[in-house]
């Protein structure tokens, strides 16, 4: 969503080395598919014999085509090739924005890692009582005048193309910061970024005995979080959290730019791609971010995280509706994780009543998220930190002893060693990694 350029976060690292712990709190496991020219994908097996038509394997044939349709970079990757043919290089620049945000996965494959989108389950009891009580509440004072100017220009944006459309209504439904010069009622001590990228780090992890094509990027059309202190260039601007406090995430983090993001949401046009396609990657992107609290709080407090404590939001909306979710996660007695999106309102673009229900109830989330949730996310960053140096110490310990009995082995062996040739002792230089940096604007805001 081009409306601004790419910030520089958005580029974050997005590898499986973002945490430097090496076990499954710290660091999620991200199992890489097989390639999208397996053997599954021709329907033949390792002999070059058919395939019998069986349901499982239908399921991974379906499972496999479906990742090469709806993720086209991500052949390149796995068969080994840095750069695309030019007849994909050629569709890719014809879309409007990054690449990555036409990656989607299909609704069988999110399933198949256990999240479940536009869910028709029941809310656990905690988040269904901060619904009721916190997101749902009256608010006293005058209304916002945004409801009325959105039912004005929906019509002139469903009409635009895609940057065009979410450029005109996007700053009226959403929110901006203060660290946005053109926001005209900017909210203290939050961030809006666009086109921003979240760790893989934190997606659901592969099923086990499961053979998957692997998630897509998680990316956020527009997400909002609290103001990193790194990214508070004026001494005027208020941050949630010190310095100090946010060196304790360094290790652990969906994205250094932002900190604790809690509302994220995913456009599309009018005309062209389906609202459905939102919804997948808002699922993709809720999982993520739900994953990412439940293990903050669970190294913090040694037990899992509530429902309440690991939820998220998110917006999603095609210039015609918008739909509102509410991101959770459940776990089975064996401990493994589904994740839910529920959808807790929606509306037409062109009912102005209820375009100021929704704005209230976001409005009302923005207060959570700088009163209660923020007291609740601080209180636990002492024990995280603490806990999170215990176990960063124990393996890092652990991967010194490996590499100590490796070191031990290898001088064992070294009297019958053979020396080595010339072509074994090149020292050529390393690559150099060139970076691409991206200018950052800010696009028009209003609180």
């Amino acid at each position: 969503m081009p409306k601004r350029a790419h910030s520089e976060s958005s580029t974050a690292s997005t590898d499986e080395s973002d945490c430097n712990v090496d076990s499954d709190v710290f660091r999620p496991s991200t199992h890489r598919a097989h390639s999208a020219l397996s053997s599954v994908n021709t329907d033949l097996d390792a002999q070059g014999g058919a395939l019998p038509l069986t349901h499982e394997n239908l399921r991974v044939h379906t499972l496999s085509t479906s990742s090469q349709h709806s993720q086209p970079s991500k052949l390149a990757s796995d068969t080994g090739s840095s750069t695309l043919s030019p007849v994909l290089q050629l569709s890719m620049s014809a879309r409007s924005g990054s690449p990555t945000r036409s990656a989607w996965d299909t609704r069988v494959t999110l399933q198949a890692y256990r999240i479940e989108v536009d869910t028709h389950r029941e809310l656990p009891a905690d988040l269904k009582h901060h619904l009721d009580t916190v997101l749902s509440r009256k608010r006293d004072g005058p209304r916002s005048p945004n409801a009325r100017r959105v039912v004005q220009h929906r019509l002139a944006a469903s009409l635009d193309n895609e940057s065009t459309g979410i450029r005109r209504l996007e700053p009226l439904l959403l929110f901006a910061g203060e660290d946005d010069p053109s926001a005209i009622h900017p909210v203290p001590m939050i961030s809006s970024k666009l086109d921003f990228n979240l760790s893989r780090n934190f997606l659901p992890p592969l099923p086990p005995g499961k053979t998957l094509p692997r998630l897509s990027q998680p990316q956020a059309d527009t997400i909002i979080g609290y103001l990193s202190t790194s990214q508070a260039y004026e001494s005027t601007l208020q941050t949630a959290f010190t310095p100090d406090e946010e060196a304790a995430l360094a290790d652990f983090t969906l994205n250094p730019a932002l900190v604790f993001p809690f509302l994220s949401s995913q456009w599309k046009p009018a005309t062209g791609e389906s609202h459905m396609i939102a919804h997948y990657q808002s699922a993709r992107d809720g999982a993520a971010i739900v994953r990412y609290l439940d293990e903050f709080y669970s190294i913090a407090h040694g037990r899992p995280a509530t429902a309440l404590e690991c939820a998220h939001i998110s917006f999603t909306c095609d210039i015609q509706v918008l739909n509102i979710w509410l991101h959770w996660r459940e776990l089975d007695t064996g401990g493994g994780a589904t994740y839910y999106m529920k959808s807790i309102f929606d509306c037409t673009l062109r009912n102005e009543k209820h375009l100021l229900d929704a704005r209230e109830l976001l409005w009302n989330h923005i207060d959570y998220a700088l009163d209660s949730r923020l007291r609740s996310l601080k209180d636990a960053l002492p024990s995280f930190y603490t806990e999170f140096l215990k176990r960063k110490f124990k393996t890092a310990k652990a991967v010194g002893s490996s590499r100590a009995s490796v070191q031990s082995d290898s001088i064992a062996l070294a009297p019958i060693s053979l020396p080595p040739t010339p072509s074994s002792n090149h020292s050529g230089p390393e690559p150099v990694k060139r970076y691409n940096k991206r200018l950052r604007t800010e696009a028009n805001a209003d609180g």
